[in-house]
């Protein structure tokens, strides 16, 4: 079964941070699609980019 892609607004929703946040962290490599205007987001593919990338 294919996951769904989250918007910005879910991606947001779901780590509970700004979308000035989530605008730096993509700015910082965190990956994306991005089709036309539209920027979507992997949870799976964002958990790793966060585990690779926490600082503790």
């Amino acid at each position: 079964m294919e996951e769904k892609l989250l918007t910005e607004k879910e991606l947001c929703q779901w780590l509970q941070v700004t979308r000035a946040t989530a605008w730096r962290w993509r700015k910082e490599g965190m990956p994306c699609i991005k089709h036309g205007k539209s920027i979507r987001f992997e949870k799976k593919e964002i958990l790793n980019w966060l585990k690779r990338n926490s600082k503790n």
